[in-house]
């Protein structure tokens, strides 16, 4: 986009404005996007909060003096929820819940929990359905022998698809209880427990099962490769800050906003937990992490020789969210574990062409690649290259 920008003669923020997809208009698959977006304003606000435009122009006063470069990148992007096309209608997901005689739930999933705070959402999110505590909610293991399939844990799905399932599952079991007569519709915790216990000793098992309907206006066309590839997107602007070393040819990150717009914010500690590794992920992505293959082989497969970000790599990472409705998730919520990492790579390489106005073809930007790109005519290439040939 910025170098499109740059060959027609308008700013970088200008050519996405003009291309922003609005309500009511088609991906290249045809999809129409009925979400309330406004992109406009996502841009505008990642702007403000990144100071982008007064950074701008300090930077190309500082720049004309120093071997230290500053520049400000942006990256405007989008990732869709969930299995693309009919995956999720294949995979038919299935979640359930069980109610035990002291009244605690447990949440059937498959989903693995591995940081992201699974565990703690689902738990959310039925507590929610069933009008209890949380610490009345537990979740089961992912063992086959006692969870349903509800599909595995990757595509951004779990908030969205799997939560919509159990605060399905979790609804249907207050009706259940409701239906035998032992529930009303306002309820103690204790109340609830009672009527947990006289209905397992009537009735035995008390479970709810939900299992995934592809909706209505969501239909993908396999063959024509046409339709709703995803259910539900999310939408964000990075803006990144950079110092480029003219000296050693190292790029440091110095700033990084992070707005994105992700329907309803389940827990924001975890969010936000989630958007930084993200972040921090692909900085090392943007950076240092070089993958170097022979004959088949990785070569740096090991911790001493795969360079990845420490913490004192890292920049201040500020998150920030928009909260739009999305009906296909649990009370509006969207996926969100993906959307970090397609930002930082794009955003950066742009800071560093702003500060260098020398263009990049590939990540990562490794001090190597920028002397190629910025050695002086000083002889300072072939030097390197005398030192490479005698290592």
């Amino acid at each position: 986009m910025d170098r499109i920008a740059q060959v027609v003669g308008i700013s970088p923020i200008e050519v996405r404005c003009r291309n922003f997809l609005k309500t009511g208009q088609t991906t290249t698959t045809d999809q129409a996007i009925r979400e309330n977006i406004d992109l406009d304003r996502l841009l505008d606000r990642a702007l403000e909060l990144s100071d982008y435009h007064a950074k701008k122009k300090r930077f190309a006063v500082e720049n004309k003096n120093g071997k230290l470069k500053k520049g400000i990148g942006i990256a405007s992007f989008l990732h869709g929820a969930g299995f693309t096309g009919s995956g999720e209608r294949y995979l038919n997901s299935l979640v359930g819940v069980e109610a035990g005689p002291d009244g605690v739930v447990r949440v059937l999933v498959s989903s693995a929990e591995f940081g992201q705070g699974t565990n703690t959402v689902l738990c959310q999110i039925a507590a929610e359905a069933l009008g209890l505590p949380y610490g009345n909610v537990a979740i089961a293991q992912p063992d086959t022998t006692v969870v349903p399939n509800s599909g595995p844990t990757v595509a951004s799905r779990t908030a969205m698809i799997v939560g919509k399932l159990v605060q399905s599952a979790a609804k249907g079991l207050t009706e259940t209880l409701a239906k035998a007569g032992l529930l009303g519709n306002d309820y103690t915790s204790e109340q609830f427990r009672a009527a947990c216990r006289e209905y397992l000793a009537a009735h035995g098992a008390l479970k709810s099962y939900a299992r995934y309907e592809s909706p209505g206006d969501v239909y993908w066309d396999d063959e024509k490769y046409r339709g709703e590839a995803y259910a539900a997107f999310a939408w964000a602007v990075y803006i990144a800050e950079v110092t480029v070393d003219f000296t050693t040819y190292s790029v440091t990150v110095d700033d990084f906003v992070a707005l994105q717009e992700i329907g309803k914010v389940l827990n924001p500690v975890l969010a936000e937990g989630q958007i930084t590794g993200g972040v921090a992920q692909g900085i090392g992505f943007a950076l240092y992490e070089k993958v170097v293959w022979e004959n088949g082989r990785m070569l740096n497969n090991q911790m001493t020789n795969y360079i990845m970000p420490t913490s004192v790599d890292l920049p201040p990472i500020r998150v920030f969210f928009e909260e739009h409705g999305n009906v296909h998730g649990a009370h509006g919520a969207k996926g969100i574990g993906e959307l970090p990492m397609d930002g930082p790579a794009p955003a950066i390489v742009n800071a560093v062409e702003d500060a260098t106005g020398v263009r990049f073809d590939s990540i990562p930007l490794l001090p190597e690649d920028l002397f190629e790109a910025l050695g002086d005519k000083s002889g300072e290439r072939d030097a390197l290259s005398s030192v490479r040939g005698i290592a």
